[in-house]
């Protein structure tokens, strides 16, 4: 099972959300975040998920 498909069940429906996670360590940062208050990496990752 994808993690967007994990992601879209767990969330209630209407528009979509965005996920920015932390390519590093998988922290969930807000969107604009520039470094993961966890591990200091500067590279996140873009999820949009239709709800």
């Amino acid at each position: 099972m994808s993690v967007r498909t994990v992601i879209t069940r767990l969330l209630p429906g209407g528009g979509s959300k965005v996920v920015v996670e932390c390519r590093n360590c998988g922290t969930s940062v807000s969107p604009g975040t520039e470094e993961c208050p966890d591990c200091g990496e500067n590279e996140f990752v873009r999820y949009e998920i239709p709800e």
